[in-house]
């Protein structure tokens, strides 16, 4: 058959002539691939072998290379986890992209810092312990008993993670207690604590009456990190009215008997607590009388009421009362205005306070200020010179200084309602709002802003310091950079102060003595070495609670202070956790100053990221870390957080036991690093293990092509008298192992994934082990041996790229070619020399007539094919390298080979 074939890229096919086909079979003596390596494993045996490599390869792999590997270490600092529970699919995925990331640069040859820590203190490991304890028994009221039960329940916690670590490859020196950080040894404590004098006698540390988020249900302050929201919370919606006392001179105050300043307000529990009224000198405030059915104001007409005169139509339109102004007053008037308490009667003289926290976007424009529960009405008092009352206790319920009505009854439920109850006639317009609202991230009950003596850490003298840090630090992943910056710094710009102090028992001791009267602060260098000596000499976490006055305060201490024994109190507070896990750093770091990488998920910008660098910056006036990583996190395949009660949890245990350790791994690194949501199903599982299963098959193929595990470099030069195909692939692979390693540097694990099965889809499979299938089977002696190198090149730079994402398919692959070993243990990398660009412009012409053949022939046999190629002369000097004689139908050339063709005839488009 003879047949033009032309197409759009200047080929031109003459006379494509198809030749008879043979039968003859000679399989018995062809060169086929051999290996034990299995196809695939049933999941009984897969989980055996995956338990034995754990064992076997990879529980020595971290030691190996931390006594065999040279030059200063990468570190990752290991933000610790939380010694509480089960681990779930946040903690899988945080995990196992730091492994990925340290086995980036153990592959390499670097050697990697990386201590795995637990945070081990804190509300709800002390709760899961009194809970399982039997919380309400005497016993469990005594600090050293609650101490006991809660380090027994990390403990506990912290093995079981400990082993869900293991399980999922990930490299640490698990055994080695001193590669390992608790955050309730005595090592750590003492280096905390000096942390906590050294931040002291800086003056960033103080102690003082503010407003703290305070939960009633855990009885203890929390930080913003330790909250979470509400979206559904129903709060009581208020307009009460203040009387006035004495009015703007602008008022003619004869013309009607009372004015009243509006406030709106959803905390009526915190009305007794109001110490002044709140006005903006910038707005115009309006004089009203109110023309509506009003059955809680009994004065009708003759009152009037102050009001923003731009929140008019807002309150109109939300109490349905129709608005009469009648006079306009500059808010610079209201300066020297007073008015009667609500509650209290008696106060008829408690002031007006120009603020720039009033603003004109909902309420009236008058805020009701209760500076014990509010931190812009507590910076406007404080400024003011006004004394901060509190009237409420740590369990949130109000003290004998509330009304008589009020005493003893808890805020949140009778407060509201009592409160309404006796205001009813100041009580404009009530009604709910439905809106987001603080709780415990634990106890799921309501918080309160409660102001209490407490221990901060003065956040405004380290700020700027700290942006300065920030605007230092690289990001990944790269494409989200400037916005995670922005938001870092826009969060620690925005935190007023930091709460350091939590009144539990499980926690590190703030080692504080107070004298009874004045309750001034005893603390020095001497004391708290005193105090550190005894934690370690003694090894005893619990001194602060165990031990007995005379003993924390010896006579060389008590004259140091110039007091007695008994005129001296302990305090009661511990350290909030953030300050624990905050300064892990000390223990990591060693002598360097900063960590290479913090790897975390995005929640951490109020958490762990912040007070690390604040930490660090107060103390050593740097960063702690160099760069950030930063992840989402797990959701359902609906975008759903998962949860017991929507019954859409997805347990990584149950995901390594169906697919595979590896295929865990493999989602992972497919998904964990480009969105903020990172879907979990198990269909996306089932496709991680597919793709896995055709990694393997490859692995097979290459594994059992090799044979001979000696092959060393010299056994082939890549000179211009061997294979373009050859030359090609290891040009490739040079390629490919740059690309892959710079996209492990950048954290881009989802593009690593697309690299490796790019290539092993076209370049291995399709491109190299199709087109010499004939010449490796069928070919000599030193053609078979220049392609086991090939392969053997392929397969160890492979098994390279794999081994950070999938070590135990690596590691159980490379069991089947040399068992002497590990494959970490030997070095594997591409050669400078294989890179030849000349190479891979001939490859990648002859590779494009192949593309534009297949489009022409279809699916018929390529091989029955006779080709006439006539092309330009710059295609023809690249083709003719694989095909030396023009003019003439060869029948053994490499450009045959490549085009899986009977023959060629190579010519000139002129000819």
């Amino acid at each position: 058959m003879n047949q033009v074939l032309r197409w759009k890229s200047g080929f031109r096919f003459y006379s494509i002539k198809y030749a008879g086909k043979e039968s003859i079979k000679y399989t018995s003596t062809i060169n086929l691939p051999r290996t034990k390596f299995p196809t695939r494993l049933a999941q009984k045996a897969r989980i055996e072998i995956e338990r034995n490599l754990i064992e076997s390869k990879i529980a020595s792999c971290y030691q190996y290379q931390e006594e065999r590997h040279q030059g200063a270490a990468f570190i990752l600092h290991d933000g610790p986890p939380y010694a509480n529970g089960d681990l779930h699919m946040g903690h899988a995925v945080n995990k196992i992209l730091k492994d990925i990331t340290i086995r980036s640069h153990v592959i390499r040859g670097h050697k990697v810092h990386y201590i795995p820590g637990w945070d081990c203190h804190g509300l709800p490991i002390e709760l899961k312990a009194m809970a399982a304890a039997n919380a309400g028994t005497k016993s469990m009221k005594d600090p050293v008993i609650i101490r006991k039960k809660s380090r027994q329940f990390a403990l506990d916690a912290i093995e079981r993670q400990k082993n869900q670590f293991r399980s999922w490859g990930v490299l640490a020196n698990w055994n080695n207690k001193s590669k390992v950080y608790l955050t309730f040894n005595s090592n750590f404590i003492v280096k905390q604590l000096n942390l906590f004098l050294d931040l002291y006698e800086k003056g960033l540390v103080y102690r003082d009456l503010k407003p703290v988020y305070w939960s009633p249900s855990s009885k203890t302050a929390l930080a913003e990190a330790e909250l979470e929201y509400d979206a559904n919370f129903v709060s009581p919606s208020l307009y009460v009215r203040f009387r006035l006392t004495n009015f703007p001179n602008a008022i003619a105050k004869e013309s009607f008997k009372n004015i009243f300043a509006l406030i709106w307000t959803t905390t009526p529990w915190t009305l007794p607590s109001n110490q002044a009224i709140c006005y903006n000198s910038n707005l115009m405030y309006a004089l009203v009388k109110l023309e509506s059915d009003n059955n809680q104001i009994h004065e009708k007409d003759e009152n009037r009421y102050l009001i923003a005169q731009s929140l008019l139509e807002d309150f109109q339109k939300t109490t349905n009362k129709i608005c009469v102004v009648e006079q306009l007053i500059q808010g610079h008037e209201l300066k020297n205005c007073t008015y009667q308490h609500p509650v209290f009667l008696e106060q008829q003289s408690l002031p007006f306070f120009d603020a720039a926290h009033v603003q004109e976007f909902k309420g009236t424009g008058l805020v009701h200020t209760a500076p014990a529960h509010g931190l812009d009405d507590f910076i406007i008092c404080t400024k003011n010179s006004i004394s901060i009352r509190s009237i409420i206790n740590e369990e949130g319920i109000y003290d004998d200084g509330a009304p008589s009505y009020l005493k003893g009854k808890t805020v949140l439920d009778d407060g509201n309602e009592l409160v309404m109850k006796n205001l009813k006639k100041d009580i404009v317009f009530a009604s709910t709002l439905t809106h987001s609202y603080p709780i415990d991230w634990r106890t799921k009950k309501p918080v309160i802003i409660r102001a209490s003596q407490q221990w901060f850490i003065n956040t405004a003298a380290l700020k700027d310091r700290a942006v300065e840090e920030i605007d230092k630090i690289v990001v990944y992943p790269r494409v989200n950079a400037e916005a995670s910056k922005k938001s870092l710094k826009a969060q620690v710009m925005k935190r007023p102060y930091w709460c350091i102090s939590r009144q539990r028992a499980w926690g590190v001791p703030i080692p504080v003595l107070y004298e009874k009267t004045s309750g001034k602060v005893l603390l020095n260098k001497k004391l708290l070495q005193h105090i550190c000596d005894l934690t370690i000499k003694e090894d005893n976490i619990d001194f602060w609670w165990s031990q007995s006055m005379e003993k924390l305060l010896p006579p060389f201490l008590l004259n140091e202070f110039n007091v007695k024994a008994s005129d001296v109190t302990k305090g009661a507070d511990i350290f909030d956790i953030w300050f624990d896990s905050g300064s892990t750093w000390s223990q990591v770091l060693e002598n360097q100053q900063a960590a290479d990488l913090y790897l975390e998920g995005c929640d951490q910008f109020t958490g762990w990221f912040q007070s690390s660098l604040l930490l660090s910056i107060a103390a050593r006036n740097c960063t702690p870390y160099k760069a950030l990583f930063i992840h989402g996190f797990a959701v359902d395949e609906n975008g759903h957080k998962m949860s017991k009660s929507l019954g859409n949890i997805i347990s990584p245990k149950d995901i390594s036991a169906k697919y595979g350790v590896d295929s865990l791994r493999w989602w992972v690194a497919a998904h964990g690093t480009q969105h903020m949501a990172i879907n979990v199903s198990h269909q996306l599982v089932q496709q991680s293990a597919e793709s896995l299963g055709k990694i393997r098959a490859i692995l097979r193929y290459l594994n059992g092509s090799i044979e001979d595990k000696s092959l060393k470099s010299s056994n082939m030069l890549t000179t211009t008298a061997e294979s373009y195909l050859n030359r090609f692939l290891l040009s490739q692979l040079y390629n490919f192992e740059k690309e892959v390693f710079s996209l492990y540097d950048c954290c881009e694990y989802n593009r690593v994934i697309a690299c490796i099965q790019n290539f092993v889809t076209n370049q291995i499979s399709a491109n190299y082990i199709h087109l010499i299938k004939d010449r490796f089977y069928c070919g000599t002696t030193k053609e078979i041996e220049n392609i086991r190198f090939t392969l053997k090149q392929c397969y160890t730079l492979l098994c390279k790229a794999l081994w950070p994402i999938a070590p135990l398919l690596v590691e159980e692959s490379w069991s089947y070619f040399d068992d002497s070993k590990s494959f970490y243990e030997d070095k594997f990398q591409a050669e400078p020399t294989w890179k030849d660009e000349s190479v891979e412009e001939v490859m990648e012409k002859a590779l494009e007539l192949k593309r534009a053949l297949n489009q022409q022939t279809k699916s018929k046999n390529s091989w029955l094919l006779s080709l006439q190629v006539k092309c330009g002369e710059s295609t023809l000097n690249l083709l003719k390298r694989l095909h030396p004689s023009l003019n003439t139908s060869l029948t053994e050339s490499e450009l045959c080979e490549i085009l899986q063709v009977n023959s060629v005839n190579l010519q000139s488009l002129t000819t």
